[in-house]
């Protein structure tokens, strides 16, 4: 019943968006499903694809690959499935459904996909429920929240970058090491005045390693991060996305900031040191796995890991 009531939605929004002239059609989907019907619509229209799962992100990127690409000329990174279809990994899901357009709408926006006073027909859904409803949206940038986005093109950081350390927090958070919740912290970006204030508590297991060996953005090194979560001392990563060092003290004044209750004595000091510098912040909490990420000594976003959900 279900698939048949999606299935049905999803014709209809097709056909709606073809009628009212929109510019693209929006997808948020937690499985392939959808987007085999959407697909198989024909319709002429751009089909903009977002999901937070991984998985399927790389299912939705493939299937469009092998019935429009060859495989070589396929950037799986940016995303790019075809001239009309583009698949798009959100970080995560809002807590409601315009927040979860108007983030994907952003992003898009970031991204080169959707243009101000777009109009948009798009299909929601939640984590549990497929094509829950179609929401006609009208683009209005002044309206959407690029607070995140601005702050990291202030300091040069690349989204991809940004994305990488937050998707490997959020990793860690979910999955702790060894069975237990470990906490640790990023700080991206200012790499130079972050590591002024800052010393080693054990020997940078990242010294002597080569750029490409380092990069945030190398899947390849994401077990060994997590691995090092477990020491004591934050990771430090250049705007760039190079790994500059691990198991760093940051040597700050915490009564420079006003730090919420609940918070230990890691999360003071990566809020205080961005402040002083113009790094950007993600911390993993050792209670519950909580994400944050800090600009200025102030959290701009909070993620629960298990749900991929903003809070």
């Amino acid at each position: 019943m279900k698939k048949t009531v999606s299935k049905t939605l999803i014709q209809q929004a097709v056909k709606l968006a073809e009628s009212i002239k929109a510019n693209s059609i929006l997808l948020l989907t937690e499985n392939v499903e959808s987007y085999d019907v959407i697909a198989n619509s024909k319709t002429k229209l751009p089909i903009v694809v977002a999901t937070s799962h991984e998985e399927t992100f790389k299912k939705l990127v493939k299937k469009a690959m092998i019935n429009t690409l060859d495989i070589d000329f396929l950037d799986i990174t940016k995303g790019e499935a075809s001239k009309n279809t583009y698949a798009m990994k959100l970080t995560n899901r809002e807590t409601s459904i315009i927040k979860d357009i108007e983030e994907a709408v952003a992003l898009g926006m970031k991204r080169g996909v959707f243009g101000n006073k777009d109009l948009i027909v798009a299909l929601t859904s939640t984590l549990t429920d497929e094509t829950t409803g179609i929401v006609v949206y009208e683009v209005k940038k002044d309206q959407l929240n690029f607070s995140l986005y601005g702050a990291l093109k202030k300091r040069n950081i690349k989204l991809e970058i940004f994305e990488a350390v937050l998707n490997v927090a959020l990793d860690i958070g979910r999955e702790g090491r060894e069975g237990r919740l470990v906490g640790t912290a990023f700080l991206v970006g200012d790499s130079d005045g972050v590591m002024r204030r800052s010393k080693q508590l054990i020997m940078n297991p990242f010294a002597g390693h080569l750029i490409g060996e380092r990069a945030i953005t190398n899947p390849e090194i994401n077990e060994t991060i997590k691995e090092l979560s477990q020491i004591d001392g934050v990771f430090i990563v250049s705007e760039d996305g190079v790994i500059e060092s691990a198991g760093r003290y940051l040597n700050v004044d915490v009564d420079k900031v006003d730090l919420p209750s609940g918070f230990g004595s890691m999360h003071a000091a990566v809020f205080a040191m961005t402040k002083e510098t113009s790094s950007i912040g993600i911390t993993v909490s050792k209670s519950g796995g909580i994400v944050r990420v800090l600009e200025n000594g102030v959290i701009i976003k909070t993620l629960d890991p298990q749900k991929r959900i903003s809070l």
